[in-house]
């Protein structure tokens, strides 16, 4: 009989156990249906893939980013209900079980969360090409724009400089090597190298926490690179008005693991100056290099010249006094000195030669974004695009606007992969 009940009690507790995961499973099948399909995680700070449209050709097709049961299973994943507390449940299980990467993300040292670039993951025959590409392209315009106006900058990023906080034994991609190589390939003085800069700062907060980006302290230590490398005066901090934008900052990296944690600082450092910035060839210009009003928003790294941009222009004026801003933000621009901007001479610091200004051309990533008011004031003008959005000619670009100087500028693990560069050939 006892032998009997606790048979009995078993099959309840099995039932109970299968209706809770059916209840689980159906109950959230059908949340799914009624949950509104989401166009963007604010979270995660990316757009959410949309229901694919079925066809024969999408069912079959050999690309398998284009076929349909790959997109539709990414549409389930992004649409499915609660999406932020389930990542942040399986970060938790994943911690208990000691992983020390999850989702891409490495969990280090003093709270530090740094992004992953497996060295096995790394596509070798793309990042032959872009390397090949970038030694072409720098050649190219040296010959147009002479040396010493053709420079790229492609700088580590915190698994590199801040090695010594990762967890042991990953098989993290060589930053080091690749930036070895830039050096001995790119034409002679034509390569940047920012590590001496950074790894010389490494115990500063030259990376943000919870974000893949550096901090603009972090951009001011590539600024000076840059600097020492181009002959530009060499402005110190103190040359800038520093003001804390937010204390509330969690960026992409936290998005990932979705776990408490310190939040990042985010802050400004001002030149002082007056610009006319426009965005997209909008024809709504802006003053200043900062959207202030993005500090309200999750990503409050968009504070740094609006986030991502196919193309941003920014023009120095003549008086930071000669503009008024209303209340949407927009820039009413009064500058009776326009015309005059082009004959400007360089700031005669003690150490700087003075020179007409030039207009400079940034082919970047957004780790551009921190380091482009430093040395905005260098230049008439600043024309910044990205190939993940703009697909304008550079040749055509050079042209337009008179480009006198060119940056090509990204973070090491984006250089490697990134799938536009073939846009230098253009």
């Amino acid at each position: 009989m006892e032998e009997q009940n606790q048979n009995s009690e078993n099959r309840i507790g099995n039932r109970v156990i299968v209706a809770v995961f059916l209840l689980l499973v159906f109950g959230l099948t059908i949340a799914g249906f009624f949950s509104p399909v989401r166009a963007r995680s604010e979270s995660e700070n990316r757009n959410l893939a949309q229901k694919p449209v079925f066809s024969w050709e999408a069912l079959f097709t050999k690309d398998e980013q284009k076929r349909f049961t790959v997109l539709y299973e990414d549409y389930l994943s992004d649409q499915f209900v609660a999406r932020d507390a389930w990542i942040g449940l399986k970060t938790r299980a994943e911690r208990l079980l000691g992983k020390t990467d999850i989702n891409g993300v490495y969990f280090a040292e003093d709270g530090y969360l740094i992004t992953k670039t497996d060295a096995s993951a790394v596509d070798k025959e793309r990042e032959e090409k872009n390397i090949a590409r970038l030694v072409e392209f720098v050649e190219k315009y040296q010959e147009s724009l002479g040396d010493g106006h053709v420079h790229a900058m492609i700088v580590p990023t915190a698994a590199y400089v801040l090695a010594e906080k990762m967890p042991p034994f990953t098989s993290e991609y060589n930053q080091g090597a690749l930036l070895d190589r830039l050096g001995e390939e790119l034409p002679q003085g034509s390569f940047i190298d920012a590590r001496e800069e950074l790894l010389a700062h490494a115990k500063e907060y030259i990376y943000y926490r919870t974000d893949h980006h550096q901090t603009a302290l972090g951009a001011y230590y590539d600024y000076r690179a840059w600097a020492k490398a181009t002959g530009h005066v060499l402005r110190e901090l103190s040359d800038y008005e520093m003001s804390v934008g937010s204390e509330e900052f969690y960026g992409t990296l936290y998005s990932k693991i979705n776990l408490p944690m310190r939040a990042d600082t985010v802050t400004i450092y001002d030149d002082g100056k007056l610009y006319r910035v426009e965005y997209d060839m909008s024809g709504k210009p802006r003053t200043g290099l900062f959207a202030k009003e993005r500090l309200e928003e999750k990503d409050k790294y968009m504070v740094y010249l609006d986030g991502n941009h196919a193309m941003v222009d920014i023009v120095q004026q003549a008086q930071k006094d000669g503009a008024q801003t209303d209340t949407t933000g927009q820039a009413q621009l009064v500058d009776a000195q326009k015309d005059a901007a082009g004959q400007a001479q360089h700031d005669g610091a003690q150490g700087g030669v003075a020179e007409q200004r030039r207009t400079l051309l940034v082919i970047k990533d957004s780790y551009a974004h921190t380091f482009v008011p430093f040395l905005a004031q260098d230049y008439e003008r600043v024309i910044m695009i990205d190939f993940r959005y703009s697909k304008m000619p550079v040749s055509m670009i050079v042209q337009q606007y008179g480009v006198t100087d060119i940056l090509v500028m990204y973070n090491a693990t984006n250089f490697v992969e990134d799938e536009n560069l073939y846009q230098l050939e253009r």
